[in-house]
């Protein structure tokens, strides 16, 4: 339901058939059904009236933190625009963290922060292993910053982009992979000197850089 309903097949405002047709549709019993309803309108896809019956929930009152819904959303997406929005809200908030870790963070964080720079310094020549540890990095610099709410946002809606063949691009080429690292290496050097506004400054450049390019890339591919 939550693919009929983010992919198109039920449009906003429009009715869900019946209980009876959706128990012959999924071959389910129609406590199921009712309950799967009601998870639905937990994360804001359908609006069920008594009396009135099921329709689907207009877009701006659907939970995109809800990984089913962000992953439908991104899935069935044929623009940018869900990516743009996952990259501006990461953006935001991990400046923000960046800004505040350059100030928490203790000399044992940085030390981390510093050895898995290193490491990642050596997988250099396997990106998809580089990927994995970067997001490691960031995560440790997220965890440097205290902020738990921000953190849980970022590790929820990240992962999932990275699984978007949009969002990853065409390809990973040598010279992004420098970029990147570079980028990497600019950020720690900030974060060490405790430079809250160049930390912050510097994690901007680096995640906006990044997607742009990756972006650039995807939509040449595809024609976009």
């Amino acid at each position: 339901m939550v693919d009929k309903i983010v992919g198109g097949e039920l449009l906003p405002e429009s009715s869900l058939p019946t209980e009876s047709a959706l128990c012959e549709v999924f071959g389910v019993s129609r406590t199921v059904i009712r309950e799967a309803l009601k998870l639905l309108e937990a994360k804001g896809l359908v609006r069920v009236r008594q009396g009135q019956g099921t329709t689907v929930g207009p877009t701006e009152q659907w939970d995109l933190l809800d990984p089913l819904i962000l992953d439908a959303a991104m899935r069935y997406a044929d623009t940018f625009e869900i990516l743009d929005d996952v990259v501006d809200v990461r953006v935001g908030l991990e400046c923000q963290m960046t800004r505040r870790a350059a100030e928490l963070m203790t000399d044992a964080q940085l030390r981390e922060l510093r050895d898995a720079l290193i490491a990642l310094e050596k997988l250099l020549d396997q990106p998809e292993k580089y990927q994995d540890a970067e997001g490691e990095y960031h995560d440790l610099i997220l965890r440097g910053s205290g902020n738990r709410l921000g953190r849980s946002i970022i590790r929820s809606i990240h992962p999932r982009a990275r699984t978007n063949f949009r969002y990853r691009g065409a390809g990973v080429s040598a010279d992004h992979m420098l970029m990147s690292h570079r980028g990497h290496v600019a950020i720690y050097e900030r974060l060490a000197a405790r430079d809250p506004d160049g930390a912050a400054e510097v994690m901007r450049e680096h995640i906006l850089g990044s997607w742009l390019e990756r972006k650039s890339g995807a939509a040449s591919v595809q024609g976009l």
